[in-house]
């Protein structure tokens, strides 16, 4: 039996207690936090739920299949930030499983992909979800300006996840070069954007210009910015109070 838990937005406290009951009943128990690098103590969640857990890199995930292997002998659970279903890599485990007759169960959990409604922002008005990656040399994708402008055209919203390790003001400062080589008229400095960081704890969540913005210390990682769309009156009344 494989168990894929969600543990929340924020750290070992978000996790539910159906998740907690999950994690109890099995033999081994397995985490990754690369897909969304939340403030997890992994002592703290070992004393919470009573077991040793392995936390996984991504190839052990995604090539070695460690948490399939175990799941054909026992009872066996996987922990992943966020929900349990928020990253394509966790619905592929799913998958595998079920291809290989191993019974799964889902354990849902809060999630950015919710959370982002602490902006004040209609969650049925946002768009594509968009992924920033790092540039590296020779490697700039212009594919995050193009999807932020389809959801614009369409007046929506576009939820914005940074890369792993990214802050809000490196962000800003890739999405105005984005600018500069696609000439889009998406963003200047004076482009107002909303930065959120730390929900699920002590969130911050502000809404100004994009060059405030980027000189802004929003302190620890991860940092989200959500690009609004059309704006409703009632939107805009919640924005005028952040």
């Amino acid at each position: 039996m494989l168990y894929l838990v969600g543990i929340g937005i924020h750290d070992e406290k978000d996790i539910s207690l159906k998740g907690l009951e999950a994690i109890k009943k099995c033999d081994k128990v397995f985490a990754e936090f690369y897909t969304s690098p939340i403030h997890v103590d992994l002592k703290k969640l070992e004393e919470i739920t009573g077991k040793k857990i392995t936390v996984l890199e991504r190839k052990h995930v995604e090539e070695e299949e460690i948490v399939l292997e175990a799941a054909k002998e026992r009872d066996t659970a996987f922990l992943v930030g966020g929900d349990a279903l928020s990253a394509t890599t966790h619905t592929e485990i799913v998958l595998d499983a079920k291809k290989t007759k191993i019974p799964v169960r889902v354990i849902h959990a809060s999630s950015i992909f919710t959370a982002v409604a602490e902006t004040g922002l209609m969650l049925y008005k946002f768009g594509k979800t968009v992924s920033l990656p790092v540039p590296k040399e020779g490697y700039f994708p212009t594919t995050p300006y193009i999807n932020i402008k389809e959801n614009r055209d369409c007046g929506l919203h576009t939820l914005l996840l940074l890369d792993i390790g990214m802050a809000a003001g490196k962000a800003i400062d890739i999405l105005l070069e984005l600018e500069d080589k696609m000439k889009g008229k998406l963003f200047v400095s004076k482009t107002k954007i909303i930065v959120a960081a730390n929900l699920g704890g002590d969130s911050v969540i502000k809404y100004d210009t994009m060059e405030t913005l980027r000189k802004t210390d929003f302190g620890a990682l991860p940092h989200t910015i959500v690009i609004p769309g059309k704006l409703h009156f009632h939107e805009e009344e919640f924005l005028s109070v952040l």
